[in-house]
């Protein structure tokens, strides 16, 4: 029985397995790079995620009081934190140094 090929849409690129062009080293140094970036980058959202995860706990842990608009908003060290808490959203952003 003959093996059926797939029929190539308009505007389908044919795979490149032997890419001999002038700038084919490039495309994989980049490439490379890219997923070095991307698997750090999703190591870090892992990471981020687990803090913010405690971050929430030990706020809730303290029962501040919830402000209009539903939203719990302090300052503590040379942090401000606002949480709004529905939304899981949290947003950490600290104080610039004060030039004395």
């Amino acid at each position: 029985m003959a093996k059926k090929t797939k029929k190539k849409e308009a505007g389908e690129q044919e795979e490149l397995f032997e890419l001999h062009g002038p700038n084919s080293q490039k495309i994989v140094e980049a490439g490379t790079l890219y997923k070095k970036h991307q698997k750090a980058r999703l190591v870090a959202e892992k990471l981020e995620a687990e803090q913010k995860a405690i971050l929430l706990e030990l706020v809730k842990k303290e029962n501040l009081q919830v402000l209009a608009g539903g939203k719990i908003r302090f300052t503590i060290g040379d942090m401000e934190i606002k949480i709004t808490p529905r939304d899981e959203l949290v947003q950490v952003s600290e104080k610039a140094p004060s030039k004395e």
